[in-house]
């Protein structure tokens, strides 16, 4: 698995909901005292997965969507030698802007023009088949355009439930922050990655305390149990984790630290 960067977005205190903003404040301060890094300042990546049979990417940043700090993730697959045309895969965690922009080109056309589109059912169901007048008002905003971008990849669209995907690589549902917002995990539980998307989003704030939402949430309370089930198993288990918004590398472990949990970014071996 290669981490692939995209950019960056900046984060704000206000989108966190429901979380005493001196509290917020000092745990921002806390991690930039800690990493020398703004955590408000989120990095944005995708990652790629290579197996004996297939070249895979998981999620593909925002594209043109999100202005002039993001949509690097073409540049970031040239600079590994990567050709667009080889990838015969496309993993999405969720339908959000800063992972499905790069799916077009400038006219609208797929990004990825050999690959299958995957996705979770529910997550489609969601998105794009329920009536925008049915959608919560965040997720109704750029329905049609998240509708277009995945539209382009017809009939090359795959939606899976719970287990299924490629050989070695399977959806599962971990909803909340989205209805269908899935995990993908690649590889045996002992020795595989599970790839979190959008559980985790300010690393600063919701590792230490997991049951803070933020406004991105379409069920907040959902979401934050979600992610503490989910940190909890990955702290257990010891498997390594990817992140579309974790500190760089965007690769590494969950641990344990009391009652709160941090993450510990993956170093190569010597």
């Amino acid at each position: 698995m290669t981490p692939l960067w995209d950019g960056t977005l900046n984060a704000k205190l206000e989108s966190i909901l429901d979380f005493a903003p001196s509290e917020a404040k000092r745990l921002i301060d806390v991690a930039t005292t800690a990493t020398g890094v703004d955590p408000l300042v989120l990095p944005v990546r995708a990652f790629l997965v290579r197996t004996a049979a297939h070249l895979v990417l998981i999620d593909t940043g925002s594209g043109s969507t999100k202005g002039p700090t993001m949509g690097h993730l073409q540049s970031s697959l040239a600079a590994i030698g990567v050709a667009a045309e080889a990838i015969d895969a496309v993993l999405l965690t969720h339908l959000h802007m800063d992972h499905i922009g790069g799916l077009t080109d400038g006219r609208g056309r797929p990004a990825f023009p050999n690959a299958e589109l995957v996705l979770h059912r529910r997550e489609a169901e969601y998105f794009l088949d329920t009536p925008a007048s049915q959608l919560d008002d965040r997720s109704a905003r750029h329905i049609a355009v998240q509708r277009a971008f995945v539209g382009a990849y017809a009939p090359r669209i795959r939606r899976v439930t719970d287990g299924e995907c490629l050989p070695g690589i399977s959806a599962h549902l971990a909803p909340g922050h989205t209805p269908g917002h899935s995990i993908w995990r690649i590889g045996p539980p002992e020795a595989g990655v599970v790839v979190l998307g959008d559980v985790v989003h300010l690393a600063a704030i919701q590792l230490p305390r997991p049951l803070v939402p933020m406004i991105y949430d379409v069920d907040p309370e959902q979401a934050g149990r979600t992610r503490l089930a989910l940190l909890n198993e990955a702290a257990r288990s010891g498997a390594l984790v990817a992140g579309a918004h974790l500190p760089a590398p965007g690769l590494g472990y969950i641990v344990r630290q009391g009652d709160e949990f941090a993450f510990q970014p993956y170093r190569e071996p010597d």
